[in-house]
């Protein structure tokens, strides 16, 4: 496959700068030749939103991804993350399979794993949803074999940092989160009522561990089965916040969208998340989980804003937000 110049995405030059395509194809070609011994044979995909993520195949037949994290950095989150990779796979659990890395390659760090094949999950089909909702609950109940992970998983990606609010640091420069932007005044307080809520409701002495973005798009169906699951960032929490997190966003797809939830599907999703884990949330646990679903929707609705200025998205979420209730969800 030929590379050129034009070819590059804002992701790629945001994370290697000023490089052609054909100088990418030949520093990935090289570290998996040196890694996993076989270079580069195609390229079926490039993507990412904020790291730069090759799907590639290799002489020798294997389909890999090829990540390269944008900087800077935590090597002790990432390897954890990995860490608890391998501890599912080694239990049965369908996650890819950590393959190479984390490594330093030209000042960025890479890492390599395996291509899962599969189709996206239909999260608002009820089915894909309960698959969605189990999945997310078996690997919480895997991962609370290992409570040491909880120690070096660190703050997770920004989106999961409510402690911070109403905002974290933004993930990307082209946003800035910690100015109060003019007529959105409304936003910033919907935000901190909701971390509120998490705060005041979660049990701080249960902490378990989770994937940071569980949504449709990172994970593959076959049949009746989820068969596959990627895109791995630990992030420690309660099993409810993590709940949460998840019932905001179940359904998006990486490729082909399908919105964030609005409050009757983040319900469903919860419904079906207690009854993939065999038992009801207690009534506090149901206002964190609560809380952190219109966290999470609050944050995608403020990054909303700040790519509005940029004249870069559309302001459906942003809509979506002012409009529903998420803070008072029943299930």
């Amino acid at each position: 496959m030929e590379l050129i110049d034009s070819d590059i995405s804002g992701t790629e030059r945001a994370v290697f700068g000023p490089v052609t395509g054909n100088e990418l194809h030949a520093v990935f070609s090289a570290w998996v030749s040196k890694r996993l011994g076989s270079p580069i044979a195609g390229v079926r995909f490039r993507a990412g939103r904020i790291d730069v993520v090759w799907g590639v195949e290799l002489e020798d037949g294997r389909a890999v991804i090829i990540k390269t994290h944008r900087a800077p950095v935590d090597l002790t989150a990432l390897c954890t993350a990995i860490r608890g990779q391998h501890l599912l796979v080694a239990v049965g659990y369908p996650s890819a399979v950590p393959l190479a890395g984390p490594d330093e390659v030209g000042g960025r760090v890479l890492t390599a794993e395996t291509l899962l094949a599969g189709a996206t999950p239909n999260g608002r089909d009820p089915e894909g949803r309960l698959l969605l909702a189990g999945g997310l609950a078996r690997h919480i109940e895997i991962l609370r074999e290992h409570p040491s992970l909880a120690e070096t998983v660190g703050p997770g990606p920004a989106w999961c940092r409510y402690q911070q609010g109403p905002w974290p640091l933004a993930h990307d420069s082209m946003v800035d989160l910690q100015k109060t932007v003019e007529g959105y005044e409304w936003l910033d307080a919907l935000a901190q009522r909701a971390v509120d809520q998490i705060v005041e409701s979660r049990d701080a002495g249960a902490v378990v561990v989770g994937h940071a973005d569980w949504y449709a798009g990172n994970t593959v169906v076959s049949g009746h089965a989820l068969v596959g699951t990627f895109d791995w960032e630990l992030v420690a929490d309660t099993e409810a916040v993590l709940a949460g997190f998840a019932a905001a966003c179940y359904a998006a797809s990486s490729t082909g969208g399908g919105g964030l939830s609005t409050p009757a599907e983040a319900a469903a999703f919860l419904n079906d998340y207690e009854t993939a884990r065999g038992a009801r949330l207690g009534r506090r646990e149901r206002r964190a989980a609560t809380g952190a679903t219109a966290w999470i929707l609050a944050f995608n609705a403020r990054w909303q804003v700040g790519l509005v200025e940029h004249g870069l998205c559309e302001e459906s979420t942003l809509a979506m937000v002012e409009r529903e209730d998420y803070l008072t969800l029943d299930w």
